[in-house]
């Protein structure tokens, strides 16, 4: 189920960003198209700090002059939640087959509003950017600006395990969740 969770959020993403348009490089600091609150409502200690879930595959690819091209596959979502209301969404997915390499990279920053009696939270994503690479086919690639319209409110339901070592993510579409290990880097 939280492969399928993933899966189904990556796909929606990769989706989205599959039209050519905007500039070159990620860049978190381009203007928002949606305004920020002066000061953002605090969230509580234990949900600060990165998460992460992430899959990847032991079968790496090497190309024909020695290179390395990467592993033959790769998922990972991370939140990272500030002290401040804001946070930072990162999805990452890769494929490698017959050494033909296609990557994935979708990056929200928004506002986080945390509702402490129900452990659930909405985060609203103010930029965003989508970049598709694609090694055999590079006409495709993509890189390129979130578009106001894509930049939606999501709700979730979460839970703190004990020790502060992962949180569960859950909502209406996926009620089991999936569980996010702390991480740091």
């Amino acid at each position: 189920m939280k492969k399928l969770f993933i899966t189904l959020l990556s796909l929606g993403m990769l989706s989205a960003a599959c039209k050519k348009e905007g500039s070159n490089g990620i860049d978190p600091t381009t203007t928002p198209p949606i305004d920020m609150p002066a000061s953002p409502a605090k969230i509580p200690a234990e949900l600060v700090g990165k998460w992460s879930y992430g899959t990847f595959s032991p079968t790496n690819f090497w190309n024909y002059n020695g290179t390395y091209a990467g592993n033959a596959y790769e998922q990972a979502l991370v939140f990272d939640f500030h002290a401040d209301g804001t946070y930072e969404e990162y999805v990452i997915n890769s494929t490698t087959s017959y050494n033909c390499r296609t990557e994935a990279y979708t990056y929200f920053k928004g506002i986080v509003t945390v509702n402490e009696a129900n452990h659930s939270f909405s985060i609203q994503p103010t930029i965003g950017r989508y970049r598709g690479f694609y090694a055999c086919a590079p006409k495709s690639n993509i890189n390129r600006d979130a578009k106001p319209t894509e930049l939606k409110l999501e709700q979730m339901n979460y839970k703190v395990e004990p020790a502060m070592v992962a949180i569960k993510l859950s909502d209406a579409e996926n009620p089991q969740g999936v569980r996010l290990k702390a991480i740091t880097w």
